[in-house]
């Protein structure tokens, strides 16, 4: 019906070109009309066999899902009624592990008890086994407990004796000091897993063969305990105890460090600022303080070097008399032969003078050491008003909750002031030292320069009478 309706459609719209293209032109010839009522009917032919063709097609489309859904249907059927077969196999199997457990709890009576006790147990030791050092000397102890105690079947006796054989072989290695081969993480190229010889002092502590780095049990995450070394290693004689009980032969007496919580406190020891992180900590203001604590301290030592060394030449001098150039007292005995002829007064002069010019020598760098003897402390001051600065800033900023936002600037401030005691105490008894040894210096020059004055005057008095 459509198809006809649009033949008719195009035949309309055909005839109505044909008779505008009469009305616009000359009258056109029969032959031409029959041409396109052929064509409108050719169209109209090609248009109803498209159709058909599609109506088929659809229809064996709708036949081939039909067959579909019903073969799909029939598989479900087929799944569901399986499902129903196995869920009551399941629930009769419930039902029958039920009744086999109940036979079993009445059956092993208080053995059942007993293996409650042994999974109570075995909780509470696995821990502290799994946590030991002696438990990557001696493997597998862990997991074999833990089977029994994860198990749903009664064990046998020899499953049974494996925590009690556990928990004596824990308690005899605290006892041991041995080497054993064992995995630790950290020893490796780029801190990789290496395979190393390890020295074990009990459960307690354990190091490399060689003494030179200490290892922790660590836990992972998945539960998994694991031997890593630590990142920095305790500081002090513990190295050098490790090395020596390792070297040792077997009835040698060594001293040797012990960790009772199995690492913590190695741990803690390790991460206990050193020497170069004090330094650090100071700052500016505490270098500054060490470079003329330095500076104060080498002057100190060449003074007190060079007026030691002065003062046994001028010892030695007093001795002899004899007149020179190698120390001030010689010196001065070269002006009192140069001018021991004239008269008392311009000799006493020109011993003075000459007193004068060696004093300088004498006494030189002191006040420069009794200087930094004095800026030291202020320096130490000053840090301490500039780290109590940086933690109120940080208080200021970030509040009061976190003390290691605070810990900079209280290290500083406690720090530069520790440097300049540590800097004025040693400058002031070098100063001190410095100056009694520069006053004894002057003052056997002045002796010695009195003594040659009396010679003198004695001698003219002498003459006279």
């Amino acid at each position: 019906m459509k198809t006809f309706k649009s033949s008719l459609k195009a035949l309309g719209a055909a005839v109505l070109f044909g008779s505008v293209a009469l009305a616009a032109s000359a009258p056109a010839s029969a032959q031409s009309l029959s041409d396109v009522l052929a064509k409108v009917r050719q169209d109209a032919n090609q248009m109803s066999a498209e159709d058909a063709a599609r109506l088929k097609q659809f229809q064996a489309d709708k036949n081939s899902q039909a067959a579909s859904m019903e073969s799909a249907r029939n598989a479900l059927a087929v799944a569901e009624g399986k499902a129903r077969a196995l869920s009551s196999e399941f629930d009769a199997n419930e039902a029958a592990l039920g009744a086999l457990e109940a036979q079993v709890t009445a059956q092993a009576g208080d053995f059942q008890e007993l293996l409650g006790q042994f999974r109570s147990a075995a909780g509470a030791t696995m821990p502290e086994i799994a946590n030991s050092f002696a438990n990557f000397d001696y493997k597998d102890r862990v997991a074999g407990i833990a089977e029994i105690a994860e198990a749903r079947v009664l064990p046998n006796r020899g499953q049974l004796e494996r925590l009690p054989k556990a928990m004596l072989q824990e308690m005899i290695a605290q006892s041991e000091v041995k080497t054993f081969t064992a995995p630790v993480n950290g020893l490796g190229d780029g801190g990789s897993i290496a395979e190393t010889e390890l020295v074990r002092v009990g459960v307690f502590t354990t190091a490399t063969a060689d003494g030179g780095k200490f290892v922790e049990v660590k836990r992972g995450e998945r539960g998994e305990t694991f031997l890593e070394v630590f990142k920095t290693q305790p500081a002090g004689p513990f190295s050098s105890s490790m090395t020596k009980l390792a070297r040792a032969n077997e009835g040698d007496l060594v001293k040797a460090p012990v960790d009772p919580s199995k690492g913590n406190l190695f741990g803690i020891l390790g991460e206990l600022p050193k020497l170069s992180d004090r330094f650090q900590q100071g700052g500016t203001v505490g270098y500054v303080i060490v470079f003329l604590a330095a500076i104060g301290l080498l002057l100190a030592f060449y003074k007190m070097f060079t007026l030691f060394t002065m003062g046994n030449s001028m010892r030695a001098t007093a001795k002899t008399r004899q007149a020179g150039t190698g120390n001030p007292l010689a010196r001065v005995f070269e002006v009192y032969e140069s001018n021991r002829s004239r008269d008392i007064e311009t000799l006493e002069l020109k011993l003075d003078e000459k007193i004068l010019q060696e004093s300088p020598a004498i006494e030189r760098f002191n006040d420069i050491i009794k200087v930094f003897a004095s800026v030291a402390p202020l320096l130490g001051l000053l840090g301490t008003v500039i780290g109590m600065i940086i933690t109120f800033t940080a208080i200021t900023i970030y509040g009061a909750g976190d003390p290691k936002l605070m810990a900079g600037g209280i290290s500083v401030a406690l720090m530069t002031t520790v440097f300049g005691l540590v800097a004025a105490i040693p400058l002031l008894l070098s100063h001190a030292v410095v100056s009694s040894m520069a006053r004894s210096n002057q003052q056997m020059l002045d002796e010695q320069a009195a003594g040659l004055i009396a010679e003198k005057m004695e001698a003219v008095h002498g003459g006279r009478a």
